[in-house]
């Protein structure tokens, strides 16, 4: 015999969901297969569930586009701070800048090398340490570096940390939304296991197949097992309502 299968993706919740609104809105109170209490349960929980769906895929949706810019701002910070440390090791190579003065940067044992800076928690560290570097070497007197300067580093490095604030923020929300997402996919399923246990036993038929037809109307779903779709002939399968969810 076919098994039932409660929906396993969101789409097919909503299916499920409006198929049951769908035959209340056509059959009579005394001939639907359905209580009340489950009636007035289903339009709640499906525009329960479709506002939480709408909600994760308006935050996901914000979250990915938001991403591009974040990537442009992470570049363009990352140019400017390993451009302004390859400055600071030619400027020692020329001798314009003793070598002495590396470890206000944080780089005297990096041996004239940018550091490895893949995160974005690397980006904002190497910033704020050459920011701060440039800041006191100056402060001692020191010729300000040129090409990039040190404002326009800290003019990058600022944006790219707005933005990280930014897109960490968007996470969140992403996450939220999902996290209320995947707590609703379980009552949501819940309901549908009751609502469809009471149309199976609202039902009365005189064979198992036409017992599965109507309650098939209702949005029910079976799914035959590997080895009873081979012992079942072509047009019996044809005549049979089946519905892959």
């Amino acid at each position: 015999m076919p098994y039932r299968r409660l929906p396993t993706t969101d789409k097919a919740r909503l299916r499920a969901l409006d198929a049951a609104l769908s035959i209340a809105s056509k059959v009579s109170l005394k001939k639907i297969a359905l209580s009340q209490q489950i009636l007035e349960e289903l339009q709640n929980v499906k525009t329960t569930f479709e506002n939480a769906l709408k909600q994760y895929e308006a935050d996901l949706s914000v979250q990915t586009k938001k991403s591009k810019d974040y990537k442009i701002v992470f570049d363009k910070a990352y140019l400017y701070v390993s451009h302004f440390i390859r400055v600071v090791f030619m400027t020692i190579e020329r001798g314009e800048l003793k070598e002495e003065l590396l470890p206000y940067y944080g780089l005297e044992e990096f041996d004239g090398k940018v550091p490895v800076i893949n995160s974005e928690q690397e980006l904002l560290e190497w910033g704020n340490k050459i920011i701060l570097g440039e800041q006191k070497r100056l402060q001692k007197g020191g010729s300000p570096i040129y090409n990039p300067s040190i404002a326009l580093v800290k003019v990058k490095v600022e944006n790219f940390n707005e933005a990280a604030v930014f897109q960490h923020n968007l996470k969140k929300n992403t996450a939220r939304s999902h996290e209320k997402l995947k707590t609703l996919r379980k009552s949501t399923n819940d309901f549908i296991c009751r609502m469809w246990n009471e149309i199976e036993n609202n039902i009365q038929s005189d064979s198992p197949k036409h017992h599965r037809q109507l309650t098939q109307e209702y949005g029910l779903v079976y799914v035959f097992r590997r080895n009873e779709k081979k012992k079942l002939k072509s047009e019996d399968l044809q005549r049979d309502l089946l519905f892959e969810f």
